[in-house]
């Protein structure tokens, strides 16, 4: 009787822990078990629509440098100047081999590029110059023209300083950086790099002076041009924009808060299913959009995506179980190929089905259909002597995500033409308050929840000192 008892048991483990079959759900209702995932390893043919586009001094200037004479430089400029556009027009010009980086999941796949700590094969912490490694394969490396690394206001100085050791290694050129050309692109008055240890927070204020990308000890070995983009295409009321320059510098004045404050209106004044609310935290959004869906009284639909190969969760481009029902606020968050919509397009959803999605654009009855995101790497194609991608993973989803609310990060690079900021408890991070203001396009879309106030605007002024290390240009 006891064997019978031993053998009961060990056939509830096994039951109880042995391993569950990856199932992919999708939204036309059938269920199917999933091959073993692979990478695809195939080469990504690469393809920018660059019509269009205005071509600036500014730009021009900065092209210039960066596809000609081969200096490293910094490229700034505020919200709203086009950082993204000139290197969108610069990857398809270029005949340089060039990688694009970005310090975060996300932000790499937004710009079509790998992630710094993927590129060079960084662990996820404290980088440590005794703990820079040779890669296994160095001809991406030794064949690098350029490196742009975009979204820099985020990259840590410790990261920095990894980057030009491992290309000086790895190519075996005590030059900085390798002797590679440097392309840095990023704002340093919106998004700040992110030191939650009070510890670390004192080793950079020690050893570096600020956690900043620019106070990495490499620029004490190379000069570097900085150019601001000036040009602001987001905004056309120069008042507003003027405003806006004042809270991102700190240097408001009485006149303007007040211009800000007469935007605080009661909820009753404003059909909140047209704006956008920006809030601080996760939470919050997330509450204010399971509200408002909620109280549509009609059925919701699942859609599932469908991952393959290599893509992390904290680069998903929106949900991976979109709950979703007729007149929900959504965000589309690709331009469409047949350009009916742009990033960053508020509708409503019109209508659904298990395997479509339609929105409704200004009027217009637009089809969503499924998209692809892929996760790249680079490497070296010797047949045709150049630096090609490879994708190694991607997530399949509907490009498009509850908008009700966003938060202020997951804001960032968007515009829209009506926004509500609810701050919440307050702004508690750098440049916080002036990435909210500056998605709006005009100061009559734009409506506070509660009045601003001097403790919303937090400038770290180490910010300034870049201007002391890099060579301004314009």
């Amino acid at each position: 009787m006891t064997l019978v008892y031993v053998i009961i048991g060990i056939i509830v483990l096994y039951l109880i822990f042995k391993p569950a079959k990856r199932v992919n759900t999708y939204s036309s209702g059938y269920v199917r078990t999933a091959p073993r995932i692979q990478p695809s390893w195939k080469t990504r043919i690469k393809s920018y629509d660059i019509t269009g586009i205005e071509i600036n001094d500014d730009f021009k200037l900065a092209l210039s440098i960066i596809d000609g004479d081969g200096k490293s430089i910094f490229i700034t400029g505020k919200a709203g100047t086009g950082k993204s556009t000139l290197l969108k027009y610069f990857r398809a010009t270029t005949k340089k081999n060039i990688v694009v980086l970005a310090p975060t999941g996300l932000a790499a796949i937004n710009v079509d590029g790998q992630t710094i700590h993927s590129f060079f094969k960084f662990p996820p912490t404290f980088i440590e110059a005794n703990k820079i490694r040779p890669l296994r394969d160095k001809e991406v490396v030794k064949k690098l023209d350029i490196v742009v690394i975009d979204e820099v206001s985020m990259v840590r100085a410790d990261l920095m300083d990894g980057i030009d050791l491992s290309l000086q290694l790895n190519r075996n050129n005590n030059l900085p950086f390798g002797g590679v050309q440097m392309v840095f692109i990023g704002d340093l008055f919106q998004l700040p790099p992110i030191v939650k240890d009070q510890e670390l927070k004192e080793y950079f204020a020690e050893h570096y002076g600020s956690p900043y990308f620019f106070s990495a000890k490499v620029f004490n070995k190379i000069n570097i041009h900085m150019l601001e983009l000036n040009k602001i295409y987001r905004q056309t009321d120069n008042e507003f924009i003027g405003f806006l320059n004042q809270i991102r510098e700190k240097k408001i004045n009485g006149i303007s808060l007040t211009k800000f404050n007469q935007r605080v209106k009661p909820n009753g004044e404003y059909d909140r299913n047209s704006y956008v609310t920006l809030t601080p935290t996760n939470a919050v959004a997330n509450e204010i959009n399971q509200e408002y869906l909620e109280r549509i009284n009609s059925q919701a639909l699942m859609y599932y995506a469908h991952k393959e190969g290599k893509f992390e969760v904290n680069a998903y481009p929106t949900e991976e179980e979109l709950k979703l029902k007729v007149g929900a606020q959504v965000i589309l968050i690709k331009n469409d190929k047949d350009k009916r919509w742009v990033n960053g397009t508020i509708c409503k959803i019109s209508n659904l089905s298990s395997s479509q999605i339609f929105v409704n654009i200004e009027g217009h009855t637009c089809e969503v259909k499924r998209e692809l995101w892929e996760n790249i790497e680079y490497y070296f194609d010797r047949e045709k002597n150049k630096i090609e991608e490879r994708i190694i993973g991607s997530f399949e989803q509907y490009p498009l995500r509850l908008a009700w609310a966003l938060t202020i990060h997951k804001s960032q690079g968007q515009t829209f033409s009506k926004v509500i900021v609810d701050m919440g408890n307050g702004a508690f991070a750098h440049g916080q308050t002036y990435v909210a203001l500056s998605r709006c396009t005009s100061i009559e879309g734009l409506i506070l929840r509660k009045p601003l106030e001097y403790k919303d605007i937090i400038l770290d002024d180490t910010v300034y000192k870049a201007e002391e290390i890099f060579n301004k240009i314009n």
